[in-house]
C-alpha cells in the first residue's frame, strides 16, 4: 500500500470517528429542523402553522399523528415553534386552576428551558417575556403585564402546552383553557397589532442526496450555534466540516472524508434506534427501563447519545422528572419482544398501582412510536379512565391482544397492533418511588 492509501484510510476513519460523536451531538438539532419544516413551511400532516404561534389540536392524538416521538393521550397538545431571531417573543398561559396543565419550552437541541404556567404558578395564569440569546434587556424593565423571563440558549424553540383531560365531556372545559395559550412577538405584544403569519424556515437536504441529513444538520447548527461552554467539541467537528466552526463545506471534503461521513449516516440512526430501544444507560426493572433522571438537561451532565436518543429520537422532547416519570418496554417477563401475535396481562398487585399527584397512565406504541389504529379508539388506559375495573384486592390487570376480548374483558383492554409494540408508563407529579427509581413495576406476562 502506498502512501496517498495509508492516508486515504486515515482520513475516512478519522471522519468516520468525529462523524459518529457529531451525529450524536448533532441529531437533535437535525431532527427539529426536519419536524418545523414538516409543520410550518411544508405541513406533511395535521399540524399546519406559521411560526411564533400555537397550533392547538382540540382532540386526543390518535393514530393520525404519524410524526413519531411517542405522543402525549392524556390531553390535549399545543404546539409551536418560537423563532427569537427576531426578537423576544411573549407567552401567555391561562390559568387552570387545580388542573395539570405544563407549557414546556425546549432548546433547538431538546433539553429544556424551563415551564411556563398555572403548574408552576399555583394555577394561575402567567405572562412569560422569552428572549433570545445575547438579550440586553434587564428584567427590572420588564414591560408591565410580564411576569417572568425564559432566557433561550437558541434562537429556534419548540413549544408544547398540554392541557390534562379524560376527554369525553371534560373535553369542552380543556378546549378553553388550551384556546388561551397565546404567542406574540413582543414587538406586536406592545403595540397592540397581529403579527405577519411567518413561514420561512430552514428546508432540510434531502436525505437520500449525498450527505444529505448532514447538510441539513451543519445548517441547522449555524442557525442555532451551541453554548460558548462546547467549543471544544464544536472545532473537532468543524474538521469535518460540520457546525459554526467549520473548515469547509462538506461539498468540498477530499473523498475519503466523505466516504467516513457517508457510513455514520447508515451507522449513526441505527446506532440511536438501538439506544432507544435499550432505554439508554438508566436502571431495568422486570424489563421496564426507566426515563433518565437527566431528562430535559442532558447537555448539563455532557450526555449527548441519552440527548439523541431516547430523548430527541423516540420522544422528541422530554419532561424533567418532577413534572413527570416514565418507564418503558419492549419486551415481555421472559425477555421476549412484545407482539401482537401473542397476548399478553399486565397485573398490578395493590400496591403497586403506581403513585402520583395527578394521575398516571399507560399507553401503547407501534415500532414507530406512533399511536395504534384500533376498532374501539383506545390509545392508553390512566388512573382517570372511566370504567377502569379493579379487582376486590385493589389489584388492577390490563389485557393486551389484537382481537377483541369478550365483553367482560373490554374495560381493561389495551389493542395491540398485529407488529411489534411498545409501552410507556407515565406519572404526573409523581410521588417519591418514583422520583428515586425505587418503584417496581410488573413484569409483562404472556399468556
Amino acid at each position: 500500500m502506498n502512501t496517498t492509501d495509508c492516508a486515504t484510510d486515515w482520513r475516512e476513519d478519522h471522519a468516520y470517528l468525529l462523524g459518529m460523536q457529531a451525529y450524536a451531538y448533532g441529531f437533535p438539532a437535525l431532527h427539529y429542523a426536519k419536524l418545523r419544516f414538516g409543520m410550518v413551511m411544508r405541513p406533511q400532516g395535521a399540524i399546519d402553522t406559521p411560526l411564533n404561534t400555537f397550533f392547538h389540536i382540540p382532540v386526543l392524538a390518535d393514530h393520525t399523528m404519524q410524526y413519531g416521538g411517542s405522543p402525549y393521550r392524556d390531553g390535549l397538545y399545543s404546539l409551536a415553534w418560537v423563532d427569537l431571531s427576531r426578537g423576544p417573543v411573549v407567552l401567555e398561559a391561562p390559568a387552570c386552576g387545580d388542573r395539570y396543565v405544563t407549557i414546556q419550552l425546549a432548546e433547538f437541541y431538546s433539553d429544556l428551558l424551563g415551564y411556563v404556567g398555572g403548574n408552576v404558578n399555583d394555577g394561575k395564569a402567567q405572562t412569560c417575556l422569552i428572549v433570545p440569546p445575547g438579550w440586553e434587556g434587564r428584567d427590572e424593565a420588564l414591560p408591565a403585564g410580564i411576569d417572568t423571563v425564559m432566557r433561550s440558549t437558541t434562537p429556534g424553540v419548540f413549544t408544547i402546552a398540554r392541557v390534562s383531560t379524560p376527554g369525553g365531556e371534560d373535553l369542552a372545559a380543556a378546549r378553553a383553557i388550551q384556546a388561551k395559550c397565546k404567542l406574540t412577538p413582543l414587538s406586536n405584544w406592545l403595540a397592540g397589532t397581529e403579527p405577519e403569519a411567518r413561514r420561512e424556515v430552514l428546508v432540510p437536504t434531502a436525505p437520500n442526496l449525498p450527505l444529505g441529513d448532514f447538510h441539513t444538520m451543519h445548517a441547522a447548527m449555524c442557525e442555532n450555534p451551541p453554548p460558548a461552554s462546547h467549543e471544544v467539541l464544536m472545532r473537532q467537528f468543524g474538521r469535518i466540516g460540520l457546525g459554526p466552526y467549520a473548515r469547509a463545506p462538506l461539498n468540498e471534503l477530499d473523498e475519503a472524508t466523505r466516504r467516513g461521513l457517508a457510513r455514520v449516516l447508515q451507522d449513526g440512526p441505527a446506532l440511536l434506534a438501538k439506544v432507544a430501544k435499550a432505554g439508554g444507560d438508566t436502571p431495568v426493572v422486570n424489563t421496564w427501563f426507566w426515563g433518565d433522571k437527566n431528562w430535559g438537561r442532558m447537555a448539563s451532565v455532557g450526555d449527548y447519545v441519552g440527548r439523541a436518543s431516547p430523548q430527541a429520537f423516540s420522544g422528541i422532547v422530554e419532561h424533567w422528572i418532577e413534572q413527570s416519570t416514565k418507564l418503558r418496554t419492549f419486551t415481555d417477563a421472559d425477555g421476549q419482544e412484545l407482539s401482537g401475535e401473542h397476548r399478553y396481562l399486565l397485573r398490578f398487585e395493590r400496591d403497586q398501582i403506581p403513585k402520583a399527584k395527578a394521575f398516571w397512565s399507560i399507553t401503547l406504541y407501534d415500532g414507530r412510536f406512533c399511536l395504534v389504529d384500533n376498532p374501539i379508539g383506545r390509545y392508553s388506559l390512566a388512573s382517570n379512565t372511566d370504567g377502569l375495573k379493579y379487582g376486590a384486592d385493589g389489584s388492577l390487570e390490563i389485557l393486551m391482544q389484537n382481537e377483541q376480548p369478550q365483553d367482560e374483558g373490554n374495560a381493561n383492554w389495551l389493542p395491540t397492533p398485529k407488529g411489534e409494540f411498545n409501552l410507556f408508563l407515565r406519572t404526573y407529579l409523581p410521588g417519591p418511588d418514583m422520583l428515586d427509581q425505587s418503584y417496581v413495576p410488573p413484569a409483562i406476562k404472556r399468556l
